[in-house]
């Protein structure tokens, strides 16, 4: 398999994780029967502070990709420095 299919399988892989934990946290507050949860969410996910926090917490992995002229480089430098587990800090 080549260095860039490698790469790729674990980029799908990361992404494969982030959707299982959103789909169990969903899973998990509706049947905890949390109320007003899903409303709650929606405004924090559109606030524009809130939206500008995780962005700045994302800055430093824009900046590697675009500072890297090779892109299969890039694509294996940013699956080196994202979380295996938990959050990006």
């Amino acid at each position: 398999m080549s260095d860039l299919k490698i790469l790729t399988v674990k980029l799908i892989g990361a992404c494969e994780q982030l959707y299982a934990e959103r789909t169990l946290l969903e899973s998990m507050m509706t049947g905890a029967k949390v109320p007003g949860w899903r409303a709650m969410f929606e405004r924090m996910k559109n606030d524009p502070e809130t939206r500008t926090h995780i962005h700045a917490q994302f800055q430093p992995l824009y900046d590697l990709v675009q500072r890297e002229a090779d892109a299969d480089k890039a694509l294996e430098e940013l699956l080196r420095v994202l979380p295996k587990h938990g959050r990006m800090n």
